[in-house]
């Protein structure tokens, strides 16, 4: 598919044009009947404005010297004054010509310009009626969050609302070619209410680029469907980006008109897949914007205003954090002024997909300051839809942390004056279990519009996920217990404030059935050695399974091996029981365990050796004749046994007797007679297999009168 398809499309509009109005009237409808609400920042109000927190899954920004030191004042705006694919220097990578920076590890630059005009920022000229859901002269608060040690990032995320006491509106992730859009971490950021801010980065996980040329030529174009099939699951809205940061990628990529094909060719397989709920955000460098009068192409790198929606950046106030950056302490006001004009220009609504302070060492309370003033300005900033902070440490260190920054910017979010819309919180005590899983369930944390946490909710209906419903007046309860049976459950809050308007939240409860260990047997049994293997199902989980022998009472070793996560039997053995005595009985333990319990099974099995001959009296003596006993164990070999008898000596014998190969102890009995009366007799048991001849002690006996 050529890149410049898009260009001839003005015969299409009209039926375009029919076609989005009824989407957009279908997804308004969707809204109205509870679309999980997102809290927003007010404009036009002295109050200051809040985020949440963090933004980006790797190191910092990467920085140079200021590259704006004295800005031409900005013309008056036009919002059409840029050409879709006008060519322009191909762009190098501070680490130099060819080098591979990532984007993912290094952030941009900053650029400034004095002076600010806003025009009225459109609809999005693509098909991104997803544009219905952000309520046009607010701010959503976003943040990227880094799993770091928890189990999930999920879990992170929950944490960093924790610290903020209220819900994140936004979620940032990055994503590499090969990844999938559609992650855990993604699926569980639009389950939860939060609307995703997703990059793509055309690096696959082996640091293979795809080219911009090759996207353009349609040489991915699988693989661009595949990422248009994910995200079309992704719920009402998705920020999408091809390739955040373009022009500081590096020439490995390709040229600024490659950059422009490729981000065209990748938007009109989404349209043709039938994608429309995509708000296609392009994020160039601050550095890209510092000129938005005189270079409305940022460098050759704006797609054009028929294929973007949103335009964003990162800003930072680098205050001489790392080699090259500006040393100077800057307002986020003067670091935004670039894109903020370049956004107006093309009538764009503004996404800040990054930004952040450092500390000053010198002044400590300054950056919470610099804070306060960043939330004021986005107070009057009409057409900035996103702010999301990069609270995380790389090139420097961003993170908000625990001091006066971090006291500050949670006040600032946590201002009910700052939620124009409700907010469900739905939190649950434990979101996994086995067999039978009690949870407690709360949602007094919801919020109505513009109230605080656990304030302003008219009313509540909760679906337990399983068939089960409760509901009420005002504030969600703060306790309310329920157990769940085996299965996946989703438990959903909705709540509406007095406004008529309405939120929800989604949990996941998963209650998984117990292990079981289907089958065991020993196999290569050798003299001093076993192969043990159990059949274990774990019932779609993952676990564990722990082997365990003993010699009677003493356990002699022990394997730990991994389960996989799988519905029916899977094969586990262990070769670990080697050094054993022959001859002996062992006895050994196979447990399972998941999270949802463990199982255990039990088995013996005997190292094979000579036979064991254990000795006993004679079963009855006569005055001729005597039954004699025989108590020998083949110890798993086939054995053969016999009596040895006479007088003086043991030199007659009985007959040879087959015992088999039996792993326990065999009893027989043979007759001797033609025996003198009252004469003292000697004898003793034999018993020989493959491994040996064992010979019984000479025992008596004495014929009767």
């Amino acid at each position: 598919m050529p890149a410049h398809r898009l260009a001839p499309r003005p015969a299409r509009r009209p039926e375009r044009t029919r076609r989005l109005a009824a989407v957009a009237a279908a997804l308004t409808a969707v809204v109205l009947a509870g679309t999980p609400a997102v809290a927003a920042v007010p404009h036009g109000t002295s109050t200051a404005a809040a985020t949440a927190a963090p933004t980006a899954p790797t190191p910092a920004p990467t920085g140079t010297a200021d590259p704006a030191a004295t800005p031409a004042p900005p013309a008056a705006p036009n919002p059409a004054a840029t050409p879709a694919a006008t060519p322009a220097p191909t762009a190098s990578s501070p680490a130099g010509p060819g080098a591979l920076p990532d984007p993912l590890a290094d952030r941009s630059l900053d650029g400034a310009v004095d002076g600010t005009t806003d025009a009225p920022a459109t609809d999005a000229t693509t098909d991104a009626t997803a544009s219905r859901l952000v309520a046009r002269g607010t701010t959503m608060l976003g943040q990227y969050v880094s799993r770091g040690d928890r189990p999930s990032t999920e879990a992170a995320t929950q944490v960093a609302e924790d610290r903020l006491d209220r819900r994140l509106d936004a979620q940032r992730v990055y994503v590499r070619w090969d990844e999938e859009l559609r992650g855990p971490g993604t699926s569980a950021t639009v389950e939860r209410g939060r609307v995703p801010m997703l990059s793509v980065l055309p690096r696959r996980g082996d640091g293979s680029v795809v080219r911009w040329s090759t996207i353009a030529s349609g040489g991915v174009d699988e693989r661009i469907r595949s990422h248009a099939r994910q995200v079309k699951q992704l719920g009402p809205a998705v920020y999408l980006t091809l390739h955040h940061e373009p022009d500081i990628a590096g020439s490995a990529w390709g040229t600024p008109a490659e950059y422009v094909a490729a981000w065209r060719h990748y938007l009109e397989v989404f349209r043709d897949e039938g994608v429309t709920t995509v708000l296609w955000t392009w994020l160039p460098s601050a550095g890209a914007l510092t000129k938005p009068n005189s270079d409305p192409t940022a460098k050759g790198f704006y797609p054009g205003d028929d294929v973007v929606d949103r335009v964003g950046s990162a800003i930072y106030n680098w205050f001489g954090c790392r080699e090259g950056s500006t040393t100077q302490w800057r307002p986020l006001e003067r670091v935004a002024s670039g894109l903020r004009t370049f956004a107006a220009n093309h009538g764009k609504p503004v996404v800040l997909a990054e930004w952040g302070s450092v500390e000053d060492p010198q002044q400590p309370g300054r950056r919470a300051q610099w804070l306060r003033d960043a939330f004021a300005y986005f107070s009057t900033w009409t057409d900035l839809e996103v702010v999301s902070y990069f609270d995380t440490a790389g090139t420097c260190d961003w993170r908000l942390g625990s001091g006066g920054a971090a006291d500050a910017y949670r006040e600032l979010a946590a201002a009910p004056e700052l939620r124009p819309r409700p907010s469900a919180w739905l939190e649950a005590s434990r979101t996994q279990g086995a067999g039978s899983l009690t949870v407690e369930l709360s949602g007094d944390r919801s919020a109505g519009a513009r109230s605080a946490t656990g304030r302003g909710v008219q009313s509540w209906s909760l679906d337990l996920g399983d068939g089960t419903r409760r509901s009420g007046t005002g504030r969600p309860p703060a306790s309310l217990t329920h157990t769940y049976g085996v299965g996946t459950f989703t438990p959903t809050l909705r709540v509406t404030d007095s406004g008529g308007r309405t939120a929800t939240d989604v949990r996941t409860v998963a209650v998984a059935a117990a292990p079981v260990v289907t089958g065991v047997q020993e196999r290569d049994v050798t003299t001093t050695a076993a192969d043990l293997y159990a059949w274990v199902d774990t019932r779609g989980v993952a676990g564990s399974v722990r082997f365990q022998w003993f010699a009677g009472s003493t356990r002699v070793g022990s394997s730990t091996l991994q389960a996989v996560a799988k519905d029916g039997p899977q094969e586990i053995r262990t070769i670990r029981p080697r050094g054993l005595r022959p001859g002996t009985a062992y006895r050994w333990t196979v447990t399972v365990t998941t999270k949802a319990g463990s199982a255990t099974r039990e088995d013996s099995w005997v190292a094979p050796g000579p036979p064991t001959v254990r000795p006993v009296g004679p079963a009855s003596v006569s005055a001729t004749s005597a039954d004699l006993k025989l108590r020998v164990h083949p110890n798993g070999v086939a054995t053969t046994a016999w009596i040895e008898w006479g007088q003086s000596s043991t030199g007659r014998r009985t007959p040879t007797l087959s015992l088999g190969g039996a792993g326990y102890e065999r009893g027989e009995e043979q007759t001797v007679s033609g025996l003198s009366r009252r004469t003292t007799y000697r004898y003793r048991v034999v018993a020989e297999n493959a491994h040996g001849r064992t010979v019984g002690p000479v025992q008596t006996f004495t014929t009767g009168g």
